[in-house]
């Protein structure tokens, strides 16, 4: 007999995160207005144990092991396929959702012309805005709108934006599992640039709905390798699936100039030797990504894609250009 459908599925994809999942789970448990709800926790290769008994915080969680790290793309296409709800939510196992934070996202989906749901990303406390919403920079790299800035300056009605964050988002399963879901050579970072790029319908953000995240559970400190790594290899990616042929030059070069700068503030072989192997293997696949998207495509994604200007206007807000300013003292 086939088992009735819900109104949401909750996705967590987890990766050794027996010191958060189950806080996780249990944020879920608490905060999650609509009973017609289940958790599915996708576990990416975990030595840690941290998939067994998810049922033990949150009692309508199962979990789905997968013996080798398969990445995020994979794990919540996995969850996404294994799901019994109309609606998908894909919750970032570090991060502890806020009351009734599936409300706000469920009433924007009633809108047919919304194919994507999200809400703010905040810090552990609930001080700080991580994003309210995703914006493109021209390397393609994917940055949180407001980011760093109180949680009162994010916007007090729902607003559409270009991208929603990976960490917190809401689809209709039957639309997600047409697209494809998420692209799956990403493997992590960029999947939901990707994503909204190839979406018919908006993307909205509610601010009633947030989550708090604690960062750096699955791939280490902000300029850790293994992040570097994905980042530098799928910008290039993502470059080459969506942009058309002059902001396909310009974003290479911009990406190009991104990672110089990590670089010049790391200063150390190990992250060279990650941004390097990122160009190497984001160079590989651009040909064939370039035929992945039609010439009409390309040029709609474009139009989403901040200017140089709206992108370094950022940087200097938070601070990663001061490096620039320096330079002249040192001998």
């Amino acid at each position: 007999m086939t088992e009735p459908e819900l109104e949401l599925t909750v996705v967590l994809v987890n990766y050794n995160g027996a010191d958060c999942l189950p806080g996780s789970l249990r944020a879920i448990a608490q905060n999650t207005a609509t009973d017609s709800v289940e958790g599915v926790v996708v576990d990416s290769g975990s030595s840690d144990g941290s998939w067994r008994d998810v049922s033990s915080h949150w009692d309508r969680a199962r979990a789905i092991r997968v013996e080798e790290n398969i990445g995020f793309c994979a794990g919540c296409n996995r969850g996404a396929e294994a799901a019994r709800g109309r609606l998908v939510a894909f919750v970032n196992f570090d991060s502890y959702v806020e009351p009734a934070w599936d409300e706000p996202l469920r009433q924007l989906l009633e809108d047919e012309s919304v194919s994507i749901a999200t809400g703010l990303m905040l810090s552990e406390d609930g001080v700080t805005l991580e994003s309210a919403g995703v914006s493109l920079a021209p390397s393609m790299a994917a940055f949180g709108r407001q980011m760093g800035m109180p949680r009162s300056a994010a916007p007090a009605e729902p607003v559409d934006v270009t991208a929603a964050t990976g960490a917190l988002m809401m689809v209709r399963r039957a639309e997600f599992l047409a697209l494809g879901g998420f692209y799956e050579p990403i493997f992590m970072y960029g999947e939901e640039a990707d994503y909204c790029l190839r979406v018919d319908g908006r993307i909205v953000l509610h601010p009633a709905s947030a989550s708090r995240h604690e960062f750096g559970h699955a791939s280490g400190p902000h300029q850790s390798a293994f992040r570097l790594y994905w980042l530098s290899r799928n910008r290039l990616l993502n470059a080459a699936r969506h942009l058309s042929g002059a902001a396909l030059v310009r974003s290479v070069a911009a990406s190009g100039a991104f990672d110089l700068l990590t670089l010049v503030q790391t200063r150390n072989r190990e992250a060279l030797g990650a941004v390097a192997r990122g160009w190497r293997d984001g160079a590989r696949v651009m040909r064939r990504e370039r035929s992945a998207r039609t010439a009409t495509e390309r040029r709609e994604a474009t139009r989403h894609v901040s200017s140089f200007r709206e992108a370094l206007a950022e940087q200097r807000r938070l601070g990663r250009l001061g490096f620039a300013r320096r330079a002249p003292n040192r001998t």
